[in-house]
């Protein structure tokens, strides 16, 4: 299996996917012949070789007259496309089927966090700078690219947030802008202490649709590419990809995993801080983490908290324990999951865009929706989450055993 893994450690927007993507291989002329079936004129594209802190990269970009914004964030005025413009767009382009499926799921889940920002309908939704020709271009960029390159899954670090405030077609907003913290829900994130925008929404968009959190698989790397940014940060802002296949396994090196268990019992905190000692473990790369009741001695209650980490991570997440609760002491021991091969995946159902996961069991393949994705479904239609994840199910099942013929 090809599978792209992007490393975002500065951060990622649309351009500097589309850099990563022809800086690994994408041959920019086909890249550019495909984007031109976008029925919108005026657009150009260009690939340069730049320098960040002494690391090569390609900088893409992607020029439309009366639509672009400058380099210090003057947001000049242009249409205010509504989804269904954009969707109108993407869909007269007849792009191959796994790309059009790819770039529409991007802007739906886009049109979703907007929604959820603004507090008005998706279908509502004036895109202001995600609805700039440049990053309709930038979408298709990184559809076509990744079905040029043969790319059967996508991999994903966490995400760096910096601080401070950027200018946007509303004012100033805090960084990270609000669409792509929304967008950023339930991924893993962490803090960098850098004034700027490290993530763009379109940027976020794309990798939060595509891509799978977690660990990559084994993997013989076959091309590296780093795209950049257009800002100057104190470190080099690149994205990098790195494309390889996967390495084969035996069935039983397939469903073995040596991670780290990471324990500790608590008596005497706040109940209230758990959510957030939970949220900051995953940030921090928890595979898993939960707690439980305890009777401890002298017959007062407690509170364990487990976590299961990969190796690489537990000394990390020991220290994160350590600071973030009052426990004095955490143990820890090597332990052997056997897991279950899974993936995730975009579908389009009759409520929506909906991120499903995809599992190998013995008995066949299963498929289990988003539970977030489908809150979110029940807050935006004033349906019952049971009523959506029943629906969600339904269609779920069905595109899995039509995706099996």
């Amino acid at each position: 299996m090809k599978i792209a893994c992007f490393d975002c450690f500065a951060g990622a927007s649309g351009n500097m996917i589309a850099g990563a993507l022809v800086d690994a291989g994408v041959d920019l002329d086909a890249l550019e012949r495909e984007l031109r079936r976008l029925p919108v004129d005026g657009w150009s594209i260009a690939a340069d070789r730049v320098r960040k802190h002494g690391l090569g990269a390609t900088y893409v970009d992607v020029r439309v007259p009366g639509e672009d914004h400058d380099h210090h964030h003057h947001f000049r005025a242009h249409a205010h496309r509504k989804l269904g413009d954009v969707l109108a767009i993407l869909d007269a382009a007849n792009f191959a089927q796994p790309v059009a499926q790819m770039a529409t799921a991007i802007y739906r889940r886009l049109a979703l966090a907007e929604s959820r920002v603004h507090r008005v309908p998706v279908d509502e939704i004036a895109f202001h700078e995600v609805g700039q020709i440049d990053a309709i271009v930038d979408v298709a960029c990184a559809a076509l690219g990744l079905s040029q390159l043969g790319i059967d899954r996508v991999y994903c670090s966490a995400m760096p947030c910096g601080k401070g405030t950027i200018e946007s077609a509303h004012g100033p907003m805090p960084s990270p802008p609000p669409a792509t913290m929304e967008l950023l829900r339930g991924i893993p994130t962490y803090f960098v202490d850098v004034d700027g925008e490290l993530v763009t929404p379109t940027g976020a968009a794309i990798l939060t649709t595509i891509a799978s959190f977690e660990p990559r698989p084994p993997m013989v790397v076959d091309s590296i590419g780093y795209g950049a940014g257009r800002s100057d940060f104190p470190f080099a802002n690149v994205l990098r990809v790195v494309i390889g296949e996967t390495v084969v396994q035996t069935d039983d090196d397939a469903k073995r995993d040596d991670v780290v268990s990471i324990e500790t019992n608590i008596d005497d905190m706040n109940p209230q801080l758990y959510d957030h000692v939970l949220e900051r473990l995953f940030a921090a790369g928890a595979l898993d983490a939960w707690t439980a009741h305890l009777q401890m001695k002298k017959g007062r209650p407690g509170t364990q908290v487990c976590v299961l980490a990969p190796a690489e991570r537990a000394d990390a997440i020991s220290a994160l324990l350590l600071a973030e609760t009052t426990t004095i002491g955490v143990r820890s021991w090597h332990v052997r999951r056997d897991v279950l091969a899974r993936e995730t995946a975009a579908i389009e159902t009759s409520l929506g865009t909906v991120r499903v996961k995809i599992v190998a069991a013995p008995s066949g393949e299963r498929v289990t929706p988003e539970y977030e994705d489908c809150l979110s479904i029940a807050r935006r239609d004033g349906m019952t989450l049971r009523d959506v994840m029943r629906t969600i199910e339904t269609e779920a099942t069905q595109w899995l055993a039509r995706r099996a013929k």
